[in-house]
């Protein structure tokens, strides 16, 4: 069990924190929590698998298809496999990402 996911990573200015999860939580799909400080972007991917998208804090930028989304907190979001995207930062974020 985790009780805090927010608390596995923190900010670093200037980069991209990440931890994967799924081991600890003996899972076979790819759980990984990210902090990205403000202003951060991670370039534009595709996946074999779907995703899903859950901001735990802050602001998320997602752009897919062309189509621009901003994830505030609470916020869940899919992504179908295959699909280019791209994250960006609005504010101090953390989520996390789920490979489905």
């Amino acid at each position: 069990m985790i009780k805090d996911l927010k608390t596995l990573v923190r900010y670093h200015e200037g980069q991209i924190a990440s931890r994967s999860l799924n081991k600890r939580l003996e899972l076979a799909n790819a759980i990984t929590l990210y902090a990205m400080a403000k202003g951060e972007r991670i370039s534009q991917e595709s996946s074999h698998n779907a995703k899903l998208i859950y901001v735990l804090e802050g602001k998320l930028q997602l752009t897919a298809d062309s189509v621009v989304v901003k994830l505030p907190p609470d916020s869940l979001e899919t992504i179908p496999a295959q699909l280019l995207h791209d994250f960006l930062a609005l504010e101090d974020c953390k989520f996390l990402q789920i490979a489905l």
